[in-house]
């Protein structure tokens, strides 16, 4: 920390408040500053401002050197600057200031003032000193060599924190736009099977990404104690008011706050779909943790080739993660005491038919169906319902 800082709370606790450092009164100083003449602006000169700071600079040294300036409270001053500085810096320039700080307070001055009123005083202080240098300067010597040793790591953290940095800037993707993600698809057949599969559950249910509440309602028809939580106010305000039990959260927010082993069953759906891959593993724990034993979780996802031809271009490019196979699902959970009990495919659209015997070029036309329906298309998405086994 710069050294004006002791100054100004010394001039300001000095007595005589238009007293000049140096004994003189201020009208012996020129007004316009160095360089500058009786009646000056002081912004005329251009020296003024260096002026000022080597006056500031004088006083500091002339107060250290008298004693008036108690040990210790230019460093007391620095903690203090570093507990209410603003917070404005971020990044590099937080680190190093900080570092700074470190690196001024890891050396320790053994030079104690000697000064005194009394001529004594001043005898007794120094003889003090001398008789006691030996001793200090070799405790001193240990605690400097640890503070440098201790700063210089700091050094090495902070280079490689921002080499990480900088790293991770390099990698980042833009964030997807919320206005980009499709809304919920309204009911659907994998809508009617998690009904079915809940039919008669006793116990909290959660829909996760719940949209305008529509499954939510289907399940509280079905007599299903479902609640349910999206990020999305708009979609969570509808849902309120057709009084639906839904809250605007995320997924991932929500799941830490409920308690282990407090839900019946768990419906994932929607982004749950495209999450980063580090926030799958923490929503696969989750998930295993608030689920009571023998609880279900039912997931429905697209698979990814459905997902890479029919999401949204901004969805596929710019989403943290993709869908999974729902064999990889079954993977992470069974990891976690989740079981695999059911896995139902989406509708495909029907084959084409062949043609009659006897149709011209009858043979051509049902080698080209059959080549089409080879082509077509399987199930473009999926419903896997798991349970907690253990």
């Amino acid at each position: 920390m710069p050294e004006p800082s002791p100054s100004r709370s010394v001039e300001a606790s000095s007595p005589g408040a238009g007293e000049a450092p140096h004994g003189g009164t201020p009208t012996d100083r020129p007004v316009g500053g160095p360089g500058g003449g009786a009646g000056a602006d002081p912004e005329d000169g251009p020296g003024y401002l260096a002026g000022v700071l080597a006056e500031i600079d004088a006083e500091v040294r002339r107060r250290r050197a008298s004693g008036d300036l108690p040990a210790g409270l230019e460093r007391e001053l620095d903690e203090l600057f570093l507990e209410f500085s603003p917070v404005g810096l971020q990044g590099k320039a937080r680190l190093r200031e900080n570092l700074a700080l470190v690196d001024g307070a890891a050396f320790v001055d053994i030079s104690v003032p000697v000064e005194s009123r009394k001529r004594a005083g001043t005898v007794v202080k120094r003889l003090i000193r001398k008789s006691m240098g030996w001793y200090i300067g070799f405790i001193v010597q240990q605690i400097v060599k640890f503070a440098w040793s201790v700063s210089r790591m700091l050094h090495l953290l902070v280079d490689h924190v921002e080499g990480l940095e900088a790293a991770v800037e390099a990698e980042r993707t833009p964030d997807l736009p919320e206005t980009a993600v499709p809304a919920p698809a309204p009911g659907g057949w994998w809508a009617d099977r998690v009904v079915a599969e809940l039919h008669g559950t006793r116990g909290r249910v959660l829909d996760a990404d719940c949209g305008d509440g529509q499954l939510v309602a289907a399940l509280v028809g079905a007599g299903v104690d479902a609640y349910g939580v999206d990020p999305s106010g708009p979609l969570v305000e509808l849902a309120v008011a057709r009084g639906l039990d839904v809250r605007t959260d995320s997924l991932l927010d929500h799941l830490d706050v409920v308690g282990e082993e407090s839900l019946a069953a768990i419906v994932l759906h929607g982004s749950v779909q495209w999450l980063h891959p580090g926030q799958r593993d923490r929503l696969a724990d989750l998930v295993s943790s608030r689920l009571t034993l023998g609880g279900i979780l039912l997931l429905h996802s697209a698979t990814p080739e459905a997902w890479q031809r029919d999401a949204p271009p901004l969805v596929v490019d710019l989403a943290p993660g993709r869908p999974l196979h729902a064999e990889t699902w079954e993977f992470l959970l069974q990891g976690r005491g989740l079981v695999r009990t059911g896995l139902h495919a989406g509708p495909v659209d029907p084959p084409l038919s062949p043609v009659v015997d006897g149709t011209p070029e009858a043979t051509a036309l049902n080698a080209a169906i059959a080549a089409l329906n080879a082509l077509r298309p399987a199930s473009a998405d999926y419903l896997l319902v798991a349970v907690r086994s253990r």
